[in-house]
């Protein structure tokens, strides 16, 4: 069995960590009209590659990818995560990836910046959400509208984690092993 699926110490297994997301997203659609759970399923494979580049926990990181929209998206709670025993550093990345209706985006990114791991999950969330040949599956307004809206995005994420490292904020330290969005996947 691959090491990385296996126990987070005493807490949920990466594999639980997935089904939990598979049972929470079950019914949903994708805005292509595909089974949402495959985009936090390939948040979370993208996850995989870039995690360590990061500075962050993979396992975490994986986990938090694949549970990044059940607080927005579903009835499961912070508080069902933290009951269930995910790592502190994993339910913190999802409440940082939780956008609560009302609050503007600027505010939600500062929210994401300040968490190493929910950087690199919305990183690859944004990703998937403006994935060429997901947005050519759309009409055309509306790809172009993602696809303009992701890359506003990213460059806002950018200046806000590049302002927190210049003021002194750690940009890995959060998302290591000791240790919280916004759109739906099209």
């Amino acid at each position: 069995m691959d090491a990385t699926a296996g126990p987070c110490l005493d807490g949920p297994t990466l594999d639980e960590a997935i089904k939990l997301a598979s049972r929470a997203h079950t019914g949903q659609a994708d805005k292509a009209g595909d089974e949402y759970i495959g985009h936090p399923l390939r948040v979370m494979r993208t996850v995989a590659t870039s995690a360590a580049a990061a500075g962050v926990d993979p396992l975490h990181a994986r986990m938090a990818a694949v549970l990044h929209d059940v607080v927005e998206d579903s009835d499961v709670t912070l508080a069902d995560l933290r009951a269930a025993g995910y790592p502190a550093a994993v339910v913190a990345a999802v409440d940082a990836l939780t956008h609560p209706e009302g609050e503007a985006t600027e505010a939600y990114l500062a929210r994401v910046a300040a968490d190493p791991i929910a950087v690199v999950v919305k990183r690859a969330d944004m990703a998937d959400n403006s994935d060429p040949a997901r947005l050519a599956r759309l009409p055309a307004e509306t790809a172009d509208r993602y696809a303009l809206r992701y890359a506003g995005r990213r460059r806002l994420l950018d200046d806000l984690v590049a302002a927190r490292e210049r003021t002194g904020g750690d940009s890995a330290g959060g998302g290591s092993a000791d240790g919280g969005s916004a759109d739906a996947g099209q």
